[in-house]
């Protein structure tokens, strides 16, 4: 039984062709193993939403033991404070060239204007230039989160909310900054040349395929090369270092020894970062693969959501003149976050403070009635302005998040049996994470590990060497076609599908190669044929939605799912019009179970097989 599949050629829209495509019943599926190169070393750079870094391993170091001499560079907070990631701050020149990252930008931004408020700032480069001409970038990775469809040159602002540049250049000077560091300590080291590194670039699981592409093609353009560069899923990463750490306690003759988790063992995964939130569910297989057990879930609950929320509680208190601040004196709020930042992370500990003492800027002493509106907001009750400081109870800032996340993990475990929970990511350093979360969830092991803020980066460099211990995913998303299908009426009888009838046909019927929830082995291949219109090019709509029962696509407003099915990219690619394939049809095959989709073409010509250049181009 085959499908009719319609499809618009957009390189000659003045010629209105069509193509039709068949779509076998049952996809072919050909499962094969991944394979590792042999690269000198592996470099894995994590663009976090509030922190980022890199770390590097040699392979020699690596089949010796896995998990040790895992090089994570230090980096200088402002407290003098050495930490194994620095602030995801880009700073970029008034032309959009790159001048700075981490806390260094931050130490120059906020420089910059206390040389423009003495009258000493000059910048020979940039003449006639003041310190608000410079674009300071953060918090950039969350402007791709839930971004379905994505354009190609999407802009976003910086903090001062001037005009943006592209979210691209954004992220393509960030991986340069640490390609470029990373590349410098290496070869001083070793002899090591630039290709002799393989790359490892980590991405959130919940992300959608267009976000992952533009972070690829960012770092292309950032000088890795295609074949020397993958992605990892952030949790994935993490499960990757967790599972090889001494976690589990295991009685050996009267003694009791800890030992990696064993098979069998099925554990949950929180990656808490600064801005999202992940969760995996994944089980140790008798080879010690991993099978992932349930899709991966998250939410923008990271560290960044608190950070938000207690700026919104000054604009909330002090309306436009705090507004005005973050104008005028954007040095000053820069520090107001820092701080802010900064004491957080204490939450939780046995201190004995009950509130977070946070300086004032300077800015916003000058605000008529600054204590009288902190200490009198009704929205706001028990705060108080004490000697230059703000005191903010600690209970006011836990409420802030903690629900959320709690309630989302008690559902999954609803569905899903673990051995234990374990918490990695930046945000999960905070001791008011793991006692909230050990006080919720009582009956279930409640692990904290060592090195949990780098659990991602370690783990991204093991991937790069062993990307096949994740044997098994979930699909997060129903990937498909758009086909158009003869009408009956015993089938197609409600309101929603008349409209989609045309003549004796109903058109826009969503025709998946992969359903959400499915699983799908690594580099598992489906296969579909689609006939070409002889002029040497094939492009191929390609539709996605989280729906895990999409009828259609291109769904009238008053008949839109949930979770609607958009058109995501196209499959497109070229081939040798002079030589015209057999039955003019074009044989290709979707790759599944890796980070990212992939897609080869084939066609025959006289009985002889020809491949052809096919890819997913999911950036409009």
């Amino acid at each position: 039984m085959t499908w009719l599949f319609e499809i618009y050629i957009n390189y000659f829209p003045c010629l209105d062709l069509k193509i039709d495509v068949i779509i076998q019943e049952k996809p072919i599926i050909h499962p094969s193993p991944m394979a590792c190169g042999d690269h000198v070393a592996v470099v894995a750079v994590d663009i976090g939403s509030a922190f980022s870094g890199y770390a590097y391993q040699y392979r020699t170091d690596y089949l010796k033991n896995p998990t040790e001499n895992i090089t994570c560079p230090l980096w200088i907070e402002k407290n003098n404070k050495a930490t194994g990631k620095t602030a995801s701050s880009l700073l970029l020149n008034p032309d959009g060239s790159f001048n700075s990252f981490g806390f260094n930008a931050e130490v120059v931004y906020s420089k910059m204007f206390r040389d423009h408020l003495n009258g000493d700032f000059k910048d020979d480069k940039f003449l006639n230039k003041s310190p608000l001409d410079w674009f300071l970038f953060k918090n950039f990775k969350m402007r791709l989160y839930e971004k379905e469809v994505l354009r190609r040159n999407m802009k976003i602002n910086d903090e001062t909310g001037k005009k943006g540049l592209p979210i691209k250049t954004i992220f393509r000077e960030s991986i340069g900054f640490f390609k470029r560091h990373a590349l410098e300590a290496l070869c001083k080291e070793k002899d090591v040349r630039s290709d002799d590194v393989f790359w490892v670039l980590t991405v959130p699981a919940i992300w959608s395929e267009p976000a992952k592409q533009l972070m690829r093609v960012a770092a292309i353009e950032a000088g890795i090369p295609s074949e020397s560069l993958t992605l990892a899923l952030e949790p994935e990463a993490a499960v990757l270092f967790t599972k090889e750490q001494k976690l589990c306690p295991q009685s050996r003759n009267g003694k009791v020894d800890l030992v990696p988790f064993t098979p069998g063992s099925m554990f949950m995964v929180i990656d808490l970062g600064g801005g999202t939130g992940d969760i995996t569910i994944h089980e140790v297989q008798s080879d010690q693969s991993l099978h992932e057990k349930s899709m991966a879930t998250g939410g923008d609950w990271g560290g960044n959501k608190i950070n938000e929320t207690f700026l919104e509680i000054w604009k909330d208190i002090l309306g436009k003149e705090f507004t005005q601040c973050m104008k005028e004196y954007p040095d000053e709020i820069l520090e107001l976050q820092h701080e802010f930042e900064f004491q957080k992370r204490s939450i939780g500990e046995n201190t004995g403070k009950r509130c977070l003492y946070i300086p004032i800027p300077e800015c916003c002493r000058e605000i008529p009635h600054f204590k009288k509106k902190f200490e009198e907001s009704t929205k706001y009750p028990g705060l108080k302005v004490n000697r230059g400081k703000t005191e903010f109870p600690n209970e006011m800032i836990e409420c802030l998040f903690l629900d959320k996340i709690k309630k989302h993990v008690g559902g999954l475990l609803t569905q899903n049996s673990v051995d234990a929970i374990i918490l990695v990511g930046g945000f999960s350093e905070s001791k008011l994470i793991y006692k909230s979360m050990k006080d919720t969830f009582q009956n279930i092991k409640i692990l904290n590990p060592p090195e949990c803020g780098l659990s991602v980066l370690k783990g991204a460099v093991l991937y790069g060497f062993q990307p096949q211990q994740i044997a098994e995913r979930v699909s997060r998303y129903s990937y498909g076609f758009s086909i158009r299908v003869p009408f009956d009426p015993e089938v197609h009888c409600s309101e929603r599908d008349l409209v989609h009838k045309v003549d004796k046909e109903v058109e826009d019927v969503f025709r998946p190669i992969i359903l959400a929830g499915e699983n799908v082995v690594a580099n598992e291949e489906r296969e579909y044929r689609c006939r070409t219109a002889y002029l040497g090019l094939i492009q191929v709509e390609f539709y996605g939605t989280r729906d895990s029962n999409p009828k259609y696509v291109n769904d009238y407003e008053e008949f839109k799912p949930e979770f609607p099915c958009l058109h995501i990219g196209d499959i497109v690619g070229k081939y040798d019009s002079n030589g015209k394939p057999d039955n003019n049809e074009v044989l290709l095959r979707v790759v599944f179970g890796h980070t990212q989709l992939n897609v080869t073409a084939e066609f025959v010509v006289k009985g002889e097989k020809k491949l052809t250049n096919a890819r997913f181009e999911l950036l409009t």
